[in-house]
């Protein structure tokens, strides 16, 4: 009886590894592990709601992922990660003496993504177009112009070395102090990151068309403004 007990014990620790194919629901498995049958599923306990915090239960449905190593676990869940006002005082940019190219920083907002997404960012500002020392309402009639975009960078620094949700307004006045209310700029871009910590580095910059000095003028950035980055996780 002993000697067919270490038997039995032999054939199942030497004879398991010579399966190289299971099936379940079949007798002609086509995989190491081949799960047959219309409605068939697996299910992993360690990924329900009660073991995993990014199972967070109810009817919805939750991206199951695969690291380099072949483990299986769940994804972060899409949505947004930054609503908010985020320029904390307005900006004032003024052209060059001579009406000319002129910009700056406006705010810097970071991100930090925990796997590849594709990233959704959207802004708007506002504008308050005003004389070169910001105290009169143009008049002149020329055109004032005023361009919003940003930057990504890694958290600290901006990567100037390519622009992106570049957007203008085109302003002008000619003998009329009447007109009220902000101007907006406003823009949605759509780019797919690797996992990481970013930053976007929203710019202002303003141009008179470089004529003279009279046409030199300054916009106020951000009396009112939002920053919205969604994350659709892939």
């Amino acid at each position: 009886m002993k000697n067919r007990i270490k038997l039995s014990f032999l054939v199942l620790l030497f004879g398991i590894p010579g399966f190289a194919q299971v099936g379940i629901g079949t007798t002609d498995p086509q995989e190491t592990l081949h799960i047959s049958g219309n409605s068939s599923t697996i299910r992993v306990e360690g990924l329900n709601s009660e073991n995993h915090d990014k199972n967070l239960g109810g009817s919805s449905k939750y991206n199951v992922m695969v690291d380099s190593e072949g483990n299986l676990t769940l994804g972060d869940s899409s949505g947004e990660l930054n609503s908010a006002s985020s320029i904390a005082a307005p900006v004032t940019v003024q052209t060059t003496a001579n009406s000319g190219l002129n910009s700056a920083e406006l705010y810097k907002t970071n991100f930090t993504l925990t796997q590849k997404a594709i990233v959704v960012i959207t802004y708007y500002i506002s504008m308050d177009f005003k004389s070169y020392d910001g105290t009169a309402t143009i008049d002149d009639g020329r055109a004032k112009i005023a361009h919003n975009y940003f930057y990504l960078g890694n958290g600290t620094t901006a990567n100037t070395s390519k622009a992106y949700g570049m957007t203008s307004s085109v302003y002008s006045n000619m003998n009329c102090d009447t007109a009220t209310g902000y101007v907006y700029n406003s823009r949605s871009t759509t780019i797919t990151l690797e996992p990481g910590t970013y930053s976007v580095h929203l710019n202002g910059a303003v141009f008179g068309g470089d004529i003279v000095p009279e046409a030199a003028f300054s916009v106020k950035f951000g009396d009112l403004d939002r920053l919205d980055i969604d994350a659709i996780y892939l």
